[in-house]
């Protein structure tokens, strides 16, 4: 029997992929957000372009699914690797927007904030767009109360996958995954239901920042869901595979002991 064998680092251009997308969606938009506090860059268009940038870099977990040329990988190998990729990505954007918003957001704080308000200019970027956001608004305010906390979680399961504790990882993945998958669906359906009467800033504002910002979340549980249950299956075959065999040495020592000693 074949074990199962998890997937090694990224190479070839999947690595080159998820490079592109860590420099454009976190160097670009901490320069973006730096040059705005400072007053070296204009709150807009200034919005705009970090939300170009970021479009593609939230895309990148899907390069998992690429082979490099003359690499063979099973799909099992490359669902687990967008698991982790989007754990990463995922887990980086809730801890660090959605969960801050969050508490902004209970204190009041966040309340009606504009583009000239720069210490706030990061939420703004699409608040400015989904009002919601810079609104008190109950159905995003519970959304974010589970998105964010459940941020940290996502990262120690990340964590989990690169130091080998892929059981614990994939089972706490899979529990995140299903709860978060339900507020994504609750956020877009609850603004679809009243007509997008929050999304401002035209059709940039509700294709770009509105759909574009928030389509990764809805379609990645149909990547990293079956991927997260595939590889429990391959997990819990190769251990139960090892726990026969050593069995079944156990019991082949045992029957010539016992044959000697006759």
């Amino acid at each position: 029997m074949v074990r199962y064998q998890p997937p090694l680092p990224s190479t070839g251009r999947r690595r080159a992929i998820y490079a592109a997308g860590l420099t454009f969606g976190v160097l670009g938009v901490v320069i973006c957000i730096v040059g705005v506090n400072l007053g070296l860059l204009p709150p807009t268009p200034t919005d705009q372009y970090m939300t170009l940038l970021m479009l593609p870099a939230l895309f990148t977990p899907w390069a998992a699914m690429l082979d490099n040329p003359g690499e063979t990988r099973t799909r099992v190998q490359r669902l687990a690797e967008f698991s982790f990729c989007w754990l990463v990505l995922s887990g980086i954007a809730q801890t660090f927007w959605e969960l801050p918003w969050f508490f902004l957001d209970m204190s009041g704080l966040i309340h009606g904030v504009g583009p000239d308000d720069h210490w706030a200019w990061m939420w703004w970027t699409y608040g400015g767009a989904d009002t919601r956001y810079i609104s008190s608004n109950p159905t995003i305010a519970g959304v974010e109360f589970a998105a964010g906390l459940a941020g940290p979680f996502e990262l120690l399961a990340a964590y989990w996958f690169k130091t080998g504790k892929r059981v614990a990882a994939n089972w706490l993945a899979l529990g995140l995954g299903v709860g978060l998958t339900w507020g994504t669906i609750i956020f877009f359906y609850a603004e679809i239901h009243v007509g997008l009467v929050n999304v401002a800033q035209g059709s940039f504002g509700i294709w770009a920042k509105w759909f574009g910002l928030n389509l990764p979340w809805a379609l990645a549980p149909f990547w990293f869901i079956p991927g997260s249950i595939l590889e429990l299956r391959e997990l819990y075959m190769d251990e139960g595979a090892q726990l026969a065999l050593a069995s079944r040495a156990e019991a082949s020592g045992s029957t010539e002991v016992s044959a000697a000693a006759e």
